[in-house]
């Protein structure tokens, strides 16, 4: 919350009820300020003459207008507000009066002014802050912690999307499944924390070799899912394998020791027999299942 303190002018100009229009307006001029509070002989606030009211009382008083005095034309009974309040409030109080300015009080004294123009630019910075707060607390929300790829919940919300608009707009789409070879083993001979060095690599080597187009997230453990747009089998296929050759060619180090990792994929290709994304996650499993099965460090399709 944003208070009235934080945004107000210290640095008041005021007058007495007895100032001449002319006075008060070579103040204003001298300062470059817009308005002018007229206190007691207690500094309280009794009113505001500001240079609007100084140009209309010009055509009111005409030729008289520059030797009549605070009292006569300030803007009165004058509302105030405590530092300590927030600016919507401030901002209600303008709205609904219809004024541009607030003297700030204290103990009985007048300690700064607040105008509509601080008050907008105020809350414009505020509402700006809160997106920019909102933005990565989203940005939190769907992406790993480890890799800062997508996380599982954010990929399933990805799933539906891309189901729905490669069934309306029938152009094909690709969900694939990857998963690191003997991951465990790793995890055993090198500790975890080589084992989130691993995992972090791969994230990287996954979101270098994808598309653009691709959404590219960690599913859970070692696994990891990519899901696009795609051309055909053979487009799907071409992505699969770069990926596996990357990470195979990778080296990794521990201590005096290095060691390679190996991924194991499998994909399955969206045509107007599937039914749901669920389906199409459940073929692309059963297509990593099976090249698990048959040797690992292989891309296999799901053919049905």
């Amino acid at each position: 919350m944003v208070k009235i303190s934080d945004v107000m002018m210290t640095d008041v100009l005021t007058a007495s009820k007895s100032d001449t229009i002319l006075e008060m307006s070579q103040r204003l001029q001298a300062h470059r300020i817009g308005a002018i509070v007229i206190v007691d002989h207690n500094h309280y606030p009794v009113g505001i003459v500001s240079e609007r009211d100084i140009i209309r009382s010009l055509g009111v008083y005409k030729e008289h207008a520059l030797n009549k005095q605070a009292q006569d034309i300030m803007s009165s009974p004058v509302l105030t507000l405590e530092p300590d309040q927030d600016i919507e409030t401030a901002a209600t109080l303008m709205s609904l009066n219809m004024i541009r300015r607030i003297p700030v009080t204290q103990d009985d004294k007048l300690i700064g002014i607040i105008s509509y123009r601080d008050i907008t630019n105020a809350l414009r910075k505020s509402y700006y802050m809160l997106e920019q707060k909102t933005e990565k607390l989203e940005d939190k929300a769907n992406h790993d912690p480890l890799t800062g790829l997508f996380n599982k919940g954010y990929m399933e919300e990805q799933l539906t999307y891309h189901f729905e608009l490669a069934r309306r707009s029938r152009n094909s789409m690709a969900v694939m499944f990857l998963d690191i070879d003997h991951f465990k083993k790793v995890n055993d001979t090198y500790g975890h924390q080589r084992g989130d060095e691993v995992l972090k690599r791969i994230a990287h080597i996954l979101k270098d070799k994808s598309r653009a187009i691709n959404v590219v997230g960690r599913f859970g453990g070692e696994e990891f899912m990519i899901i696009g747009p795609i051309s055909d089998y053979k487009s799907a296929l071409y992505l699969g394998e770069r990926i596996r050759t990357a990470v195979e060619k990778e080296v990794f180090s521990h201590e005096n020791t290095d060691f390679n990792i190996t991924i194991s994929i499998g994909i399955s290709v969206w045509n107007s027999s599937i039914a749901s994304e669920k389906d199409l996650v459940k073929f692309a499993d059963e297509a990593l299942y099976t090249a698990k099965r048959n040797g690992r460090n292989q891309v296999r399709m799901y053919e049905g």
